[in-house]
């Protein structure tokens, strides 16, 4: 058996599969509560490079790439989601003028509601922001050379982001044209050096604010992972069962439907009590009333409220709409206001 060295192991990555699912990058630390943007990439894109010398060949037609998305290093989040980023330079015109197609998008696979009380859960941990700049240069086949730049945003301090890649897809402009010295472009580099290189600035790079972001891609076209990672609305029937004149909501309920049982004709509804994924500041509950039911003013605006869950109405009086009414209730600290 021969010995291990650089050339035949450590140096081009485990040559055993089985390892390689343990790849991961990890970004600095955002540094306080304002820094908390990072560059992962940097790359041009550019449809064909005919003319163009070998040196000049450092850039790519598509760019894919997919991964796990992780706070490993903090503890401040358990959260767990799949990147994925698709983005290449067309030869025909998009709709928004420019030649480029992308897919950008963030799909949550575990959410930690244990921790930072009240904040607005329906936001990832992470956010991506892949920005699209024209060069105003155009290649040989008059087809725009674009710069692509994609951002991770942490929620807060000391935070990271740790990414573990699944899968790479790069593809040069001309299929045997590329730029040697760069391993992006190089396909006899490995995937994990292509991979490497291609976030390098993710590794390397201090956070920055996100006003200098927008600043330095003004301009730019832009795709954000920023988006609600729940559907609209989670239904949940209440009929007062326990008679009490509470309704405890389940997990993930977005929008209540109350309505009396049919034994008697009316019900007072004094307070709405949240499970602790829908107890944060700002969380919004729709409610369906199919009337009969009396909604207690059991609550004051920005007072001492004893009633944990208690409501407090727009016109500060116990009222009974009629049915199909549909009022909005915002959650604030430990009870509902009417929107």
């Amino acid at each position: 058996m021969p010995y291990l060295t650089d050339y035949n192991h450590n140096g081009h990555f485990d040559p055993h599969p089985q390892y390689n699912l343990y790849h991961t990058l990890v970004s600095k630390q955002a540094p306080d509560n304002d820094t908390l943007w990072v560059k992962m990439m940097e790359k041009t894109l550019r449809y064909d490079v005919t003319g163009l010398p070998n040196s000049q060949q450092d850039c790519l037609r598509r760019i894919g790439f997919d991964g796990y998305v992780f706070d490993n290093v903090s503890e401040a989040q358990l959260d767990y989601g799949l990147l994925h980023l698709y983005v290449y330079v067309s030869k025909n015109k998009q709709s928004d003028g420019s030649y480029v197609v992308a897919n950008l998008g963030l799909n949550p696979l575990y959410n930690d509601y244990t921790r930072y009380a009240k904040n607005n859960l329906f936001n990832p941990s992470f956010v991506f922001k892949l920005y699209i700049h024209d060069t105003g240069v155009k290649d040989a086949k008059g087809i725009p050379v674009y710069t692509v730049s994609l951002y991770g945003k942490v929620q807060g301090n000391f935070s990271s982001i740790t990414f573990q890649p699944t899968s790479l897809h790069l593809v040069n402009p001309n299929a045997d044209n590329y730029d040697a010295t760069d391993i992006t472009t190089n396909p006899n580099a490995t995937g994990h050096e292509r991979i490497d290189a291609l976030l390098e600035p993710f590794v390397n790079s201090d956070y920055q604010k996100q006003a200098a972001i927008e600043a330095e891609h003004s301009g730019d076209i832009s795709y954000s992972t920023n988006h609600p990672v729940l559907p609209q609305s989670y239904e949940q029937v209440d009929r007062n069962n326990n008679g009490d004149g509470t309704v405890d909501l389940l997990p993930y309920t977005t929008m209540l439907t109350v309505a009396p049982k049919a034994d008697f004709k009316t019900w007072s509804m004094k307070a709405i009590h949240p499970s602790p994924w829908q107890d944060q500041q700002g969380f919004e509950l729709t409610i369906l009333t199919f009337g009969m039911v009396n909604f207690v003013n059991s609550a004051m605006f920005a007072q001492n409220n004893n009633i944990d869950g208690g409501i407090a109405l727009n016109g500060k009086a116990d009222t009974t709409y009629s049915q199909g009414t549909v009022i909005k209730l915002i959650r604030y600290n430990n009870y509902w206001v009417q929107e």
